[in-house]
């Protein structure tokens, strides 16, 4: 039972780490780009900042030159708004699924809690 217990406290609170994690990735790869480029620059640009790069600038110096990738500028082109859309609505999906999976690993860590001290105190574990 208690071994149960453990394996599902394991598989919940990795789910959730990795989620998590898609969560920041797809984060920076479509909200913070769509607010910087759509929202935060033409504020400060009408404010009077110098130009400065756009997101999108600097995902094209970081992955066509930076990378060895100049061959596929025509395709950057192309496919760069489409993944910006695509991690937006994967990171609001993520968002929800985060919430739920922190959920379910509070509360089979809580289980596994109440069994490891049912344990310690003595009693039989019943199912």
């Amino acid at each position: 039972m208690l071994d149960d217990e453990q394996r599902r406290f394991s598989g919940y609170w990795t789910t959730y780490t990795i989620v998590a994690r898609m969560r920041w990735f797809t984060l920076v790869l479509g909200p913070v780009p769509l607010l910087w480029d759509r929202v935060v620059w033409p504020i400060l640009e009408m404010m009077g900042m110098p130009t400065i790069i756009t997101m999108e600038d600097l995902a094209r110096v970081l992955i066509l030159d930076v990378l060895p990738l100049e061959q596929f500028a025509d395709e950057f082109e192309k496919f760069y708004p489409h993944v910006v859309r695509v991690s937006t609505l994967l990171f609001v999906v993520f968002l929800f699924w985060t919430v739920s999976a922190r959920s379910k690993a509070k509360r089979a860590a809580r289980e596994l809690a109440a069994a490891e001290d049912k344990l310690v105190i003595g009693e039989d574990l019943i199912e």
